[in-house]
């Protein structure tokens, strides 16, 4: 138990499963929670004869602990696999142990634990509101590596829902002021960093760690990445990106004592250099995952996802969350997907050979960890000798026809963003080009297909994975360790010979070994030798061994057990290879997955019929025969109607657009938003012809629902959002508000979102789809230069109303809902009873409209709706300042009637009428205001 206890200090806020045999056993404390969590039984180990003195215990088999280590580090928490670190058989005392790798929520290796087309990041952020803030991101699995700084905690925010860590490291420091100090000790209220993390995202597990005052994060970086990384350099430029870099990679690498972690270059970006997605754009398109289900069915990720490889997945994700905004570099992948798009044979050579391509990244990361498999590095080898037929189908594309960007702009054009040494450029547009180079790695492919056996087990205890013909002395001690087979029947024919029976036999079993077999009608007439031994008496016979079988057995289980150490230490020698190479095959699988990600889209582009966009600086988006590609995948065939859309900031910024419900105002302005990221991350998008001036940020505010967790109704989460886009927005961004206001009364409502409407045209000049029921909103046009009204198409047709889905110029002239509640099925008598509702309340919109002079509204909106506006001058005025002017035609000092309804209106409280006595009253007052007939 001391050496459980020494492990358990080094670790206290870990779990530690302590290999003990066949069983890894936890103890104490761990043992009490881990038992609750994992439903195991929880038993004792006696330290003495005292009750109190027992140790709690519980414990799992070593061959099922994956399962175990899933459950646990999905609940958050961090577990200490301690090994024994030499063989009980020849241990001298104590078996040594020690801690050998750490599992934590964002430090998984298994396989089985590990979305393949999705990153397994842990983050670490550093900095505070002085110096801003710096976000550093590692996947252990592949070696990816990236940083960068924000001025605010909003930006920290937005690029940390972008990278999706499974795990946040935080410094542990008691400092007032700083922003991640202790979870364990911080205040409910506490404004920090850190608790607004947690309110934002309360599922990412976050870690505090001590801090070292005499830790150097450049120092770190510097060993690790080698010459390459210039740290004066970085840490001038982006210091808390190199804090945060350091602070993770540290971590990192406390997770894996004795070996070394795989490390692409480390990339240190600037938010300028992408398209900035929030987390509420990135929800709201749906990129990624599904509004409602949480998944990825439904996603724009999965309709553009024709990637063969996981590497490839992992990729086209990167770039979907990350789309560029450097023109050079949106064209120079634009043209590689073109030649793929126009090179069919080669294209689906292409894709042929990356479907046997296996994950090479994390291949790589788990040799260069220490835990790859046999089966892992057959998988390697394979991969990397298809490279060869896959660089000649790239080849045979590139021979078509380029782009619309030269090679040499293309080569020199380089990249901002990409990487953080001079070579970045010339790095950068391989990856872009789909272009594997020179260097396939085609010795290693070799040597890897030849030493091991295609056939190799995952498992390396039993040996089985070298090939014959690497080695003399393995393939003798193969033969003979496989039972000799030429030998025992030599001996078993001399044997029949010295004792005159034909059907002796020599055989083998685990508990014996090798012995002979004489059946008992035989045996009255054997002549056996002295040396025969009865071992055995069975059912047909007797079963007898000899010294010289006894000798063969320990031979054969000698060699056995040398072969299986000379194929494991042939093995390691060919791991080690491997890792030492890790730098070049991570580049060598960045090229590929570039190339699989480029053939997908182009495969993409060709089945759907998608064109290639003009992307520019000219702040102009324009789509012809614009499609939403994920509502067009789910339509039945020619289903999907097509839509015109253009937005310019000089002339037409804003576009309101109305229309009844179901008829496809929401999908419209989405589409755009996706056709935008698209474009911007160098795919084609749906429509006949595109035309994409490059955006800075996309903003959404769509669909409704409540926060609970943080306390927040749907209105307050829709003005949040909102807030948010005016704040931030600028005039290359690209905003789609979808029913702004709704959240609150239509007085309320209406007046929000014509201010928001009005502050994003004339403040903001933010190219803008506002779609909206508010028809008042149409009279903006009127009123301000940029905006224009179109409408999605619906027509009423003997009672039901006929969705034409396709947008018109001009405001709709009414929203059907009645008719779409019917559609959905509301009992007949309920839908009448609305009709004949809105009869009245247009009608008295109408009488209340005539009394004050409104406006000029277009000529579309024909059906009236409740009167909001009233007044004079050029601006809209939202009524209900002076009540008496619109319920009195001569005003409350001359209409007694008039002025008792106010009194009336006045003394009410609305909280307390129910809706019957509401309408009741209702119908009161307006008997008081109409006229009574005269005889």
């Amino acid at each position: 138990m001391r050496q459980y206890l020494d492990v358990k200090a080094r670790y206290p806020d870990a779990i530690v499963f302590f290999r003990l045999g066949d069983f890894y056993e936890m103890f104490y404390e761990d043992a009490v929670y881990v038992s609750r969590a994992l439903n195991l039984t929880l038993t004792t180990r006696d330290k003495g004869k005292e009750k109190e003195d027992a140790v709690p215990m519980c414990g799992v088999p070593y061959h099922a602990v994956r399962g175990y280590l899933n459950k646990l580090t999905e609940l958050g928490h961090r577990i200490a696999l301690c090994e024994q670190l030499e063989d009980p058989k020849v241990a001298r005392g104590i078996v040594r142990r020690d801690v050998v790798r750490v599992v934590t929520p964002g430090v998984v290796l298994d396989e089985e634990s590990l979305d393949p087309r999705a990153p397994s990041y842990v983050a670490a952020v550093a900095g505070d509101r002085r110096q801003g803030y710096g976000l550093a991101f590692l996947d252990v699995t592949t070696g990816h590596f990236r940083a960068t700084e924000a001025s605010t905690p909003e930006a920290l925010l937005d690029e940390l829902a972008r990278a999706e860590p499974r795990e946040l490291v935080l410094a542990r420091r008691d400092r007032a002021g700083d922003p991640a100090r202790d979870l364990s000790r911080m205040p409910a209220d506490d404004e920090g960093l850190a608790a607004q993390i947690r309110r934002a995202y309360p599922r990412l597990v976050q870690t505090p760690v001590a801090e070292d005052s005499a830790f150097d994060p450049g120092e770190l970086l510097a060993q690790a990445l080698g010459a390459a990384f210039d740290a004066a350099e970085l840490r001038a430029r982006a210091p808390m990106a190199v804090a945060a870099a350091g602070r993770v990679l540290r971590y990192a690498r406390a997770t894996q004592p004795g070996a070394a972690l795989p490390l692409g270059q480390l990339e240190v970006y600037r938010r300028a250099d992408y398209l900035v997605i929030d987390e509420q754009a990135r929800s709201h398109l749906e990129l990624t995952e599904s509004l409602l289900e949480r998944r990825r069915t439904g996603t724009l990720l999965e309709v553009i996802d024709e990637t063969r490889s996981a590497m490839g997945g992992r990729l086209l994700r990167r770039w979907l969350l990350f789309p560029l905004v450097d023109v050079a570099r949106i064209r120079r992948r634009q043209d590689a997907v073109e030649r793929l798009v126009n090179a069919h044979a080669a294209r689906d050579s292409a894709r042929q050979q990356l479907g046997d391509v296996a994950d090479l990244e994390r291949l790589v990361a788990r040799a260069q960890l220490g835990v790859a498999s046999p089966r892992d590095l057959v998988a390697l080898g394979r991969s990397l000798a298809r490279l060869p037929a896959l660089a000649a189908a790239l080849r045979a594309a590139s021979a078509g026809e380029i782009g619309s960007v030269a090679p040499s702009e293309a080569a020199g054009a380089g990249g901002t963003g990409d990487s953080a040494g001079a070579a970045a450029g010339a790095a950068v547009s391989g990856v872009d080009l789909g272009d594997l180079g020179g260097d396939l790695a085609g010795e290693l492919a070799e040597r890897l297909v030849q030493t091991l056996r295609a056939d190799a087990p995952a498992v390396t205890r039993e040996g089985g994975f070298i090939s014959p013909g690497v080695s003399a002395e393995l393939d003798e001690l193969n033969t003979i360790a496989s039972g000799g087979r030429d030998t025992l029947g030599v001996i078993e024919a001399r044997e029949r010979e010295r004792t005159g029976v034909g059907s002796l036999k020599v055989k083998y079993n685990s508990v014996f070994g090798y012995y002979i077999e004489i059946t008992r009608a035989q045996l009255a007439h054997a002549q056996l030798p002295a040396e025969y031994q009865r071992k055995q008496t069975v059912a047909n016979g007797e079963r007898f061994v000899t010294p010289e079988l006894a000798e063969y057995e320990a031979k054969i289980l000698s060699a056995d057990e040398r072969r299986v150490a000379l194929e494991l230490e042939i093995f390691e020698g060919l791991r080690r290879e491997v890792a030492a190479q890790s730098a070049r095959l991570l580049d060598l699988a960045g090229r590929v997955a570039a190339a699989d990600v480029l053939a997908g889209l182009a495969e993409v582009a060709h089945r759907s019929g998608y064109c290639r966009p003009v992307v520019d600086e000219s702040g102009v988006i324009e789509l012809a025969d614009g499609r939403h590609p994920v509502v067009e995948r789910l339509a039945a065939a020619g289903g999907f109607v097509p839509n015109d859309v253009r937005l310019d900031g000089d002339s037409e910024q804003m576009l309101i657009v109305t229309g009844p419900n179901m008829a496809g105002k929401s999908t419209l302005i989405r589409q755009v938003a996706q056709c935008v990221v698209l474009a911007q991350m160098g795919s084609f998008v749906p429509a006949r012809r595109a035309r994409i001036g490059v955006c800075d940020r996309v903003f959404t505010r769509v669909g409704a629902g409540d926060n609970l967790a943080r306390g927040e109704t749907t209105f307050l989460v829709e003005m949040r959002e909102t807030a948010h886009i005016l704040r931030y927005a600028t005039p290359r961004s690209l905003v789609i508000l979808d029913e702004i206001g709704r959240g609150t009364s239509t007085y309320d409502g209406v007046s929000i979102a014509w201010a928001v409407a009005e502050h994003l045209h004339d403040r903001v000049r933010a190219k803008t789809l506002f779609a909206t029921h508010y028809h008042e909103l149409c009279a903006l046009a009127d009123l301000h230069p940029r905006v224009r009204n179109v409408s999605v198409a619906a027509r009423e047709w003997k009672g039901d109303i006929v969705f034409l889905r396709k947008l018109s110029p001009g405001g709709a002239s009414r929203s059907f809902g009645i008719e779409v509640a019917k559609l959905a099925g509301l009992p007949p008598a309920v839908v009448e009873r609305a009709r004949t509702i809105l009869k009245t309340l247009e009608s008295d919109a109408a009488g209340q409209r005539g009394a004050v002079p409104r406006p000029a509204a277009p000529a579309a909106t024909e059906m009236p709706q409740l009167g909001l506006f009233a007044g004079g001058g050029t601006a809209p005025i939202v009524t209900g300042v002076a009540p008496e002017v619109e319920l009195g035609r001569s005003g409350p000092a001359t209409d007694p009637a008039a002025a008792e309804v106010v009194a009336a209106l006045r003394a009410i409280d609305p909280d307390e009428l129910s809706p019957r006595a509401a309408w009741d009253l209702l119908t009161g007052l307006i008997k008081k205001l109409t006229p009574t007939p005269k005889d």
